[in-house]
Protein backbone atom coordinates (compact mmCIF):
# COMPACT_ATOMS: atom_id res chain seq x y z
CA UNK A 1 0.00 0.00 0.00
CA UNK A 2 2.81 2.42 0.90
CA UNK A 3 4.68 1.53 -2.28
CA UNK A 4 1.52 2.26 -4.27
CA UNK A 5 1.15 5.69 -2.62
CA UNK A 6 4.78 6.51 -3.37
CA UNK A 7 4.27 5.48 -6.99
CA UNK A 8 1.25 7.77 -7.23
CA UNK A 9 3.24 10.69 -5.80
CA UNK A 10 6.09 10.04 -8.21
CA UNK A 11 3.69 9.84 -11.16
CA UNK A 12 2.05 13.09 -10.09
CA UNK A 13 5.41 14.83 -9.91
CA UNK A 14 6.41 13.60 -13.34
CA UNK A 15 3.05 14.44 -14.90
CA UNK A 16 3.07 17.90 -13.36
CA UNK A 17 6.31 18.60 -15.15
CA UNK A 18 4.91 17.59 -18.58
CA UNK A 19 3.28 20.23 -20.80
CA UNK A 20 -0.51 20.30 -20.91
CA UNK A 21 -2.21 19.85 -24.31
CA UNK A 22 -2.31 23.18 -26.07
CA UNK A 23 0.60 24.59 -24.10
CA UNK A 24 3.79 25.51 -25.75
CA UNK A 25 6.59 23.01 -25.21
CA UNK A 26 8.89 23.68 -22.31
CA UNK A 27 11.66 24.70 -24.72
CA UNK A 28 9.71 27.86 -25.51
CA UNK A 29 9.76 28.83 -21.81
CA UNK A 30 12.58 30.97 -20.55
CA UNK A 31 15.50 28.83 -19.49
CA UNK A 32 15.34 30.20 -15.91
CA UNK A 33 11.79 28.89 -15.42
CA UNK A 34 12.76 25.50 -16.81
CA UNK A 35 15.75 25.36 -14.51
CA UNK A 36 13.56 26.23 -11.51
CA UNK A 37 11.04 23.52 -12.50
CA UNK A 38 13.81 20.93 -12.78
CA UNK A 39 15.25 21.99 -9.43
CA UNK A 40 11.80 21.77 -7.85
CA UNK A 41 11.32 18.30 -9.25
CA UNK A 42 14.78 17.30 -8.01
CA UNK A 43 14.01 18.57 -4.48
CA UNK A 44 10.67 16.74 -4.50
CA UNK A 45 12.35 13.54 -5.68
CA UNK A 46 15.06 13.92 -3.02
CA UNK A 47 12.38 14.28 -0.33
CA UNK A 48 10.56 11.28 -1.78
CA UNK A 49 13.75 9.19 -1.63
CA UNK A 50 14.24 10.17 2.03
CA UNK A 51 10.64 9.27 2.82
CA UNK A 52 10.99 5.94 1.04
CA UNK A 53 14.18 5.17 3.00
CA UNK A 54 12.45 6.02 6.28
CA UNK A 55 9.47 3.88 5.31
CA UNK A 56 11.77 0.99 4.43
CA UNK A 57 13.58 1.21 7.80
CA UNK A 58 10.25 1.28 9.62
CA UNK A 59 9.11 -1.77 7.69
CA UNK A 60 12.36 -3.55 8.57
CA UNK A 61 11.86 -2.70 12.26
CA UNK A 62 8.25 -3.94 12.10
CA UNK A 63 9.37 -7.16 10.45
CA UNK A 64 12.03 -7.84 13.08
CA UNK A 65 9.53 -7.10 15.87
CA UNK A 66 7.06 -9.53 14.33
CA UNK A 67 9.76 -12.20 14.03
CA UNK A 68 10.66 -11.72 17.71
CA UNK A 69 7.01 -11.97 18.69
CA UNK A 70 6.57 -15.14 16.61
CA UNK A 71 9.64 -16.78 18.19
CA UNK A 72 8.38 -15.89 21.67
CA UNK A 73 4.95 -17.34 20.91
CA UNK A 74 6.55 -20.54 19.64
CA UNK A 75 8.54 -20.85 22.86
CA UNK A 76 5.50 -20.62 25.17
CA UNK A 77 4.22 -24.15 24.44
CA UNK A 78 7.76 -25.51 24.78
CA UNK A 79 8.09 -23.87 28.19
CA UNK A 80 4.76 -25.40 29.26
CA UNK A 81 5.84 -28.84 28.04
CA UNK A 82 9.16 -28.44 29.85
CA UNK A 83 7.42 -27.59 33.13
CA UNK A 84 5.04 -30.52 32.67
CA UNK A 85 7.92 -32.91 31.98
CA UNK A 86 9.82 -31.62 35.01
CA UNK A 87 6.73 -32.23 37.14
CA UNK A 88 6.46 -35.71 35.63
CA UNK A 89 10.10 -36.37 36.60
CA UNK A 90 9.34 -35.36 40.18
CA UNK A 91 6.38 -37.74 40.24
CA UNK A 92 8.40 -40.64 38.83
CA UNK A 93 11.25 -39.98 41.28
CA UNK A 94 8.75 -40.03 44.18
CA UNK A 95 7.32 -43.27 42.81
CA UNK A 96 10.83 -44.76 42.59
CA UNK A 97 11.55 -43.76 46.19
CA UNK A 98 8.33 -45.38 47.34
CA UNK A 99 9.11 -48.52 45.35
CA UNK A 100 12.61 -48.61 46.84
CA UNK A 101 11.19 -48.45 50.36
CA UNK A 102 8.72 -51.22 49.50
CA UNK A 103 11.49 -53.32 47.98
CA UNK A 104 13.66 -52.88 51.08
CA UNK A 105 10.74 -53.95 53.28
CA UNK A 106 10.06 -57.01 51.11
CA UNK A 107 13.77 -57.91 51.07
CA UNK A 108 13.77 -57.81 54.87
CA UNK A 109 10.64 -59.97 54.92
CA UNK A 110 12.25 -62.37 52.45
CA UNK A 111 15.39 -62.57 54.60
CA UNK A 112 13.14 -63.41 57.56
CA UNK A 113 11.39 -66.13 55.54
CA UNK A 114 14.77 -67.58 54.55
CA UNK A 115 15.80 -67.69 58.22
CA UNK A 116 12.51 -69.46 59.00
CA UNK A 117 13.08 -71.98 56.18
CA UNK A 118 10.17 -70.94 53.94
CA UNK A 119 10.31 -72.17 50.29
CA UNK A 120 11.57 -68.84 48.82
CA UNK A 121 10.84 -69.45 45.09
CA UNK A 122 7.13 -69.99 45.87
CA UNK A 123 6.88 -67.34 48.53
CA UNK A 124 4.30 -64.56 48.21
CA UNK A 125 7.01 -62.19 49.39
CA UNK A 126 9.25 -63.30 46.50
CA UNK A 127 6.44 -62.60 43.98
CA UNK A 128 5.81 -59.17 45.50
CA UNK A 129 9.52 -58.42 45.39
CA UNK A 130 9.68 -59.43 41.70
CA UNK A 131 6.67 -57.18 40.95
CA UNK A 132 8.30 -54.28 42.75
CA UNK A 133 11.55 -54.76 40.82
CA UNK A 134 9.63 -54.82 37.49
CA UNK A 135 7.80 -51.65 38.53
CA UNK A 136 11.11 -50.02 39.42
CA UNK A 137 12.58 -50.97 36.04
CA UNK A 138 9.53 -49.57 34.21
CA UNK A 139 9.64 -46.35 36.23
CA UNK A 140 13.37 -46.00 35.57
CA UNK A 141 12.73 -46.38 31.81
CA UNK A 142 9.97 -43.75 31.93
CA UNK A 143 12.25 -41.48 33.94
CA UNK A 144 15.02 -41.77 31.35
CA UNK A 145 12.56 -41.12 28.52
CA UNK A 146 11.17 -38.01 30.22
CA UNK A 147 14.68 -36.76 30.99
CA UNK A 148 15.52 -37.06 27.29
CA UNK A 149 12.40 -35.03 26.44
CA UNK A 150 13.40 -32.41 29.00
CA UNK A 151 16.85 -32.21 27.42
CA UNK A 152 15.29 -31.75 23.98
CA UNK A 153 12.93 -29.04 25.27
CA UNK A 154 15.83 -27.25 26.95
CA UNK A 155 17.87 -27.43 23.72
CA UNK A 156 14.94 -26.11 21.67
CA UNK A 157 14.36 -23.28 24.15
CA UNK A 158 18.06 -22.37 24.16
CA UNK A 159 18.02 -22.28 20.37
CA UNK A 160 14.91 -20.08 20.41
CA UNK A 161 16.52 -17.72 22.94
CA UNK A 162 19.62 -17.44 20.74
CA UNK A 163 17.40 -16.60 17.76
CA UNK A 164 15.62 -13.93 19.80
CA UNK A 165 18.97 -12.48 20.93
CA UNK A 166 20.10 -12.26 17.29
CA UNK A 167 16.83 -10.58 16.33
CA UNK A 168 17.15 -8.20 19.30
CA UNK A 169 20.64 -7.26 18.08
CA UNK A 170 19.26 -6.68 14.57
CA UNK A 171 16.53 -4.49 16.02
CA UNK A 172 19.03 -2.45 18.05
CA UNK A 173 21.18 -1.96 14.93
CA UNK A 174 18.15 -0.79 12.95
CA UNK A 175 17.09 1.62 15.70
CA UNK A 176 20.64 2.98 16.02
CA UNK A 177 20.71 3.54 12.23
CA UNK A 178 17.45 5.50 12.55
CA UNK A 179 19.00 7.77 15.19
CA UNK A 180 21.91 8.67 12.93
Amino acid sequence: MKAHACGVILAALILSSLPVAGQAPATDAPSGLLSEDVQGIRRALDRLVVLLEITQRHQEVDLVLKRIELRERRMEPLERRLRSAENEIEGIEEQLQALERMREQQEEALDEEIREGVDVPRSETRRLLDDIERSEAGAAERLESVRMRVQQYENDLAHGRREIEILDDMLMDLLEDDRR
